[in-house]
């Protein structure tokens, strides 16, 4: 609830800072084109309107792109034509003036857009919200990257090859490694349509508890950032058992989102240490973190790694690689959903 409230709450700050900039800088453009009866009633209604049909195109092009096509170059021209040709028929037709005088008018406007883009940069993104996608499917049925579908043949729920897309294409129609919604792993046969991945907001304020999404730079690679789930804590010993994760002995309960997950720690073909398994369990320092992807029998997570941040443990992620907190899924519609 608090990430909600934090997201709409910095949403309709950016949303006024537009406004009000925009008609700060508006003013200073009708100024500049010596257009007459320039008054703030005048102004606030003009800017009005504009922030609406704006919003209104900006929201209209992810709806058509989402029923028609991800990639279609229409749905980014709707808010492009709105944002250039709407300001200038507005001004002129509230200020009485000819397009050429309008368009001088509206140019110094564009200002409010980059101010408004800089102090995303600036504070939002760095401190509060940023937006992730992932190129796997490690983390499905969770979260997920671009994906073929299936059916599952034991509870008829859709189902997520596990494969990345360079590959998925080739594959279909053939019997691939998949999870379904219930989390029931299976060979299953795909469709050749390949459905876009998930856009997700990972808050930057947040600390991460037990069973959160977190995103983290890679301890290996510090340049690849990973989304996982964390299922062990500092100062914990973590053991893969039974399909449950144990922490210090103590069996650990998922949410009932995840309830029916299976952790694997069993790969008898493994070329290296399985950490987290009854022959090498992970010990974490006081400020490790040992994380796994929900596909578990399709992960490169921490009982994988074999190579490690300078000072730690391969399996483990240092506090100081931590990223922020998956909360929400964000595109396409129908996959949104709060993950706290």
């Amino acid at each position: 609830m608090l990430s909600t409230v934090v997201l709409v709450i910095t949403y309709l700050i950016l949303l006024l800072v537009w406004f009000a900039l925009w008609a700060v800088f508006l003013r200073l453009g009708l100024r500049w084109a010596k257009i007459e009866g320039i008054t703030s009633r005048r102004i606030l209604r003009v800017t009005t309107l504009v922030f609406a049909i704006q919003v209104l195109s900006n929201v209209g092009a992810g709806v058509l792109a989402w029923r028609i096509a991800p990639q279609i170059v229409w749905a980014a021209l709707v808010p492009l034509v709105t944002g250039l040709l709407v300001p200038w028929w507005v001004i002129a037709h509230a200020f009485q003036t000819r397009l050429r005088r309008s368009f001088q008018a509206w140019v110094p406007t564009l200002a409010a857009g980059v101010a408004t883009a800089l102090v995303s940069l600036v504070l939002v993104r760095p401190f509060l919200v940023e937006t992730f996608s992932i190129p796997t499917n490690t983390m499905a049925p969770t979260l997920l990257g671009n994906h073929l579908k299936g059916t599952c043949p034991d509870c008829g729920r859709p189902s997520v090859a596990a494969l990345p897309i360079s590959v998925l294409p080739s594959l279909s129609g053939r019997p691939q490694l998949m999870i379904c919604e219930n989390f029931h792993v299976l060979q299953g046969m795909v469709g050749s349509r390949v459905f876009p991945g998930d856009r997700f907001l990972v808050a930057k304020y947040l600390r991460p508890r037990r069973w959160d999404l977190i995103v983290f730079r890679n301890p290996g690679e510090p340049s690849e950032q990973y989304v996982m789930r964390l299922v062990g804590l500092p100062g914990e010993e973590i053991l893969i058992q039974d399909g449950a994760v144990w922490a210090n002995g103590t069996k650990q309960t998922p949410p009932d989102s995840i309830r029916n997950i299976r952790y694997l720690s069993e790969f008898p073909n493994a070329r290296g240490k399985v950490w987290g398994s009854v022959n090498h369990p992970a010990p974490l320092g006081a400020d490790e973190y040992f994380v796994l992807g929900d596909f578990s029998a399709n992960s490169e997570d921490s009982r994988f790694w074999s190579e490690g941040a300078p000072g730690h443990p391969s399996f483990a992620v240092p506090r100081s690689h931590l990223r922020g907190v998956v909360t929400h899924i964000c595109w396409p519609p129908q996959r949104w959903r709060i993950l706290r």
